[in-house]
């Protein structure tokens, strides 16, 4: 056989044998370097916090506090119609459930001092000024009227009811909610016919639980000479009837409140 030809020399494939060794050490040297950048980039944003005071939206902080935040809506969500609605008949225990205010005054501090992203540029905007003004113009007096103790400020202004109106403020704290469904169905590690389910599940939850509320709610509007052709003050369940239901145990009119509601809504539907 003849000398080869500059053309096959040229063009001639080495094949390299690709060990399990290297194969290995290369990706433990990419894992490495990928933590690596995360723990210097935690470090700077944990240094860039203390010198400059403002909390990064990424922070291990700040993420344990939107999750309690979040918990704390989904409490809101639920006994803001309850306070409101059963508020002349609710138990101490619940009632005192209205010092949790407080914690969404603690958010409302907070969110002076967390960094945020700004919609053009797309970069972080750690600027102390620019996220206060950036709040302000928000959602500060949404916030601020939420925290409010509208309970206490509608006994000391004569007992208006249209003071406790406000109460229903808080609901806007429910959007939270609906952000974290919007965040699951884009999620593509979560089935999406799940979420939705789920989602439909937690609405109709929701508004049983409210309507039964305001039904409750629209039989004490009526004198208490007039209680007795109410809905619930002319219900009659065998030998128990509801005549002074104001003087019954909460969990009961809170039951058969829930009751009168699922059942009005599914013969409403249904015809």
């Amino acid at each position: 056989m003849g000398r080869r030809s500059r053309a096959e020399e040229e063009y001639e494939v080495n094949e390299v044998e690709d060990t399990i060794t290297g194969s290995f050490g290369s990706r433990l040297c990419l894992v490495s370097s990928e933590l690596a950048l995360r723990k210097s980039t935690a470090s700077f944003s944990t240094r860039f916090t203390r010198e400059t005071g403002v909390i990064d939206p990424g922070s291990r902080f700040c993420s344990c506090w939107e999750k309690i935040i979040f918990l704390w809506s989904i409490f809101s969500s639920f006994f803001t119609p309850l306070e409101f609605c059963f508020f002349r008949g609710l138990p101490e225990h619940l009632a005192s459930l209205e010092s949790a205010q407080i914690i969404f005054l603690v958010d409302v501090v907070l969110q002076f001092f967390i960094a945020y992203k700004d919609v053009h540029s797309h970069n972080m905007v750690y600027d102390r000024k620019s996220i206060a003004i950036r709040y302000a113009k928000g959602r500060l007096l949404v916030d601020l009227m939420g925290c409010m103790p509208w309970d206490a400020i509608y006994k000391v202004t004569g007992r208006r009811e249209v003071i406790r109106y406000m109460i229903w403020i808080r609901l806007y704290r429910a959007r939270k909610v609906a952000q974290f469904f919007k965040r699951m169905e884009k999620d593509v590690r979560i089935n999406y016919l799940f979420t939705r389910i789920v989602k439909l599940i937690t609405v109709e939850l929701y508004c049983t639980h409210t309507g039964a509320c305001i039904f409750y709610y629209l039989a004490t509007t009526i004198p208490a000479s007039e209680e007795g052709y109410t809905w619930i003050g002319s219900l009659t369940m065998g030998d128990y009837k509801y005549i002074n239901f104001r003087e019954i145990d909460f969990w009961t009119r809170y039951i058969t409140s829930l009751y009168f509601a699922i059942i009005t809504m599914a013969t409403v539907v249904l015809f």
